[in-house]
Parts: C-alpha cells; sequence; structure tokens
C-alpha cells in the first residue's frame, strides 16, 4: 500500500510539474525509478498507481478550471473563437499522441530517452532568452498557430519533454503575447489531461487487481487529489509571474538537473533481490525441534 508520505510527494510532483515546464511525466518516471533503487517501490500492485494516476490529473484539471474560470466562461461568448482553436490544436496528439502511448508503452520510463528529453527541454527553454513579446492573441491567431503549437504538445508524450514548456515556447515562435500563449498552453491541457486520466482509468478498469493487495485507502486518493490542485494553482501564478518577468528560461537549470539525475539512475544497477528458498514442512519441523534455528523464526504451512 502506498504511504501517506508517497502519496504527498507524488501529488505535489505532479501539481507542479504538470504546469510548470520541466515534465511532470518525467519526474514521475524518474521518483518511481528511485524508489525502486532504494528497494521500495511506490506500489506492488500497478491498479494502485494507476487509480492514483487518475485522481492526481483529475486534481490537475481542476486547477487549471479554477484559475482560468473566467476565460472558460468567456468562450461561450466573446471568446467563442477559442474553442475550435482548441479542437484543432488537440487532433495531434490523438493522431500522433496516442500510438506512442499505445504500442510503445517503453517510451514512458526508459532512461536514457527521459535523460536526452530533458536535455531537450532544458535547450529549449533556453531559446525563450531571444525572444520578444509577441502580437498575436488567442483571438487573432491563425489556424495554422493551432496546429502547429498541437503537433508541439504531441511531442511532450515522451517523459521528460514539458508539455507546458513546448506549446508556451512554440506559442511564443508563432508571435504570441506571453500571457495568451501561457493562456492557450493550458487551456489545451484540458482536453489532454482529461485524456490522460481516461486513459489511465480504462487501463485501471481492465487490469486484474491483485487480491491480497489492501489498495489505498478513497480519503488517500481524495488526499492526493486535493494536494495536486492546490499545488497546480500555485505552479500555474508562478509560472505566469515568470513568464512576464523573461524568467521562463530559468527553468532550464532544473531540467538539465533532472537529466543527470536520470542518467545516473540509468546507470546504476537494479538492487538484487534475494530469493525465498521454500524448504518441505518435514525439514523445518525438524530443524526447529533440533534447535537448528532460533525460535523467534516462524513459518505457516
Amino acid at each position: 500500500m502506498i504511504e501517506l508520505v508517497q502519496i504527498f510527494i507524488i501529488a505535489i510532483v505532479q501539481g507542479v510539474t504538470e504546469f510548470l515546464p520541466i515534465s511532470s511525466s518525467g519526474h514521475s518516471a524518474v521518483i518511481e525509478h528511485l524508489y525502486e533503487r532504494l528497494g521500495h517501490p511506490l506500489t506492488e500492485d500497478s491498479t494502485d498507481f494507476i487509480k492514483l494516476n487518475v485522481l492526481l490529473h483529475v486534481g490537475s484539471l481542476f486547477a487549471i478550471l479554477i484559475v482560468y474560470r473566467q476565460r472558460i466562461i468567456g468562450m461561450v461568448g466573446k471568446d467563442w473563437r477559442l474553442i475550435p482553436m482548441l479542437i484543432i490544436a488537440t487532433i495531434p496528439v490523438v493522431v500522433v499522441g496516442y500510438p506512442i502511448y499505445k504500442f510503445a508503452p517503453w517510451s514512458q520510463d526508459y532512461l536514457p530517452l527521459i535523460t536526452a528529453s530533458f536535455i531537450a527541454t532544458g535547450f529549449m527553454l533556453l531559446l525563450t532568452l531571444r525572444f520578444s513579446d509577441g502580437e498575436k492573441t488567442c483571438s487573432t491567431m491563425t489556424w495554422k498557430d493551432a496546429l502547429i503549437i498541437g503537433f508541439a504538445q504531441a511531442v511532450a508524450i515522451v517523459p521528460g519533454i514539458s508539455r507546458s514548456g513546448i506549446t508556451i515556447v512554440t506559442a511564443l515562435l508563432c508571435k504570441l503575447k506571453r500571457e495568451d500563449a501561457a493562456a492557450f498552453s493550458f487551456l489545451l491541457a484540458i482536453p489532454g489531461i482529461a485524456g490522460t486520466g481516461l486513459l489511465a482509468g480504462v487501463e485501471m478498469i481492465r487490469h486484474v487487481p491483485d487480491p491480497d493487495a489492501s489498495g489505498i485507502s478513497n480519503w488517500l486518493l481524495l488526499l492526493g487529489a486535493s494536494i495536486s490542485c492546490v499545488a497546480g494553482i500555485i505552479a500555474i501564478l508562478f509560472l505566469l509571474d515568470w513568464l512576464k518577468k523573461g524568467r521562463l528560461w530559468y527553468f532550464a537549470i532544473w531540467a538539465f538537473a533532472m537529466a543527470l539525475v536520470a542518467f545516473i539512475l540509468a546507470i546504476l544497477p537494479m538492487p538484487e533481490k534475494t530469493e525465498v528458498v521454500q524448504l518441505p514442512v518435514e525439514v523445518l519441523n525438524v530443524c526447529q525441534t533440533s534447535g537448528f534455528f532460533p525460535h523467534c523464526f516462524h513459518w505457516s504451512e
């Protein structure tokens, strides 16, 4: 069973990294590998981790809905043009991203690939040093701009490539204003995060749970979702402030640091698992009565 401290750590990581340009999926994979290297895997039952993943993404989704509630309501009225732009930008992640997720699942936790992706994210963020504020808004952007940003988001299916980072940088390349680039990126995350949660939910339904596993309690799942939501709101507001000040490239330092961590984990050997030899009950009884084993040892038939 995933413990409270682990839930707390994973929820904060999900909430913060989902919106900061440092890749939430890359961090999740690195943390999972780190726990395995320490000999304490996050969970022995993958259903637990899938359930938690779904709820954490729901928390991140609510963070966007809370921060951009006025913009979302406005899409029904004066900002209605945003709706088709978001639909166009979502198409590439379905056409390109889903096949990668479906037919190359190994890419989701392959550390050499994650290392290279973090490095790519770092250099991508450094490009913003040469960017000036654009003149386009979400209302004046073209369908070509939306499609280009959408293809950029599809690349972020690879862990280590930041979804928010690559979409904001691409929007800036398309000459969007910084505030509108961030707004379009976060609004575009709504169908993306919802789709990720839906895929995880389908996997959870299809997966046969371990009957011996105790599972995560509902209150821990809700706690994780709440922490993810609060952390996500703070991360969005923090990123918007830094984006206005032209400090987006600062996150490149963190991306390069995570690339180093992922590289170290990739070259470290996995801890050896000790094999338990099951002796016949008759042999164990003889050893116990003869004093060969200390009496503090117990076994079951």
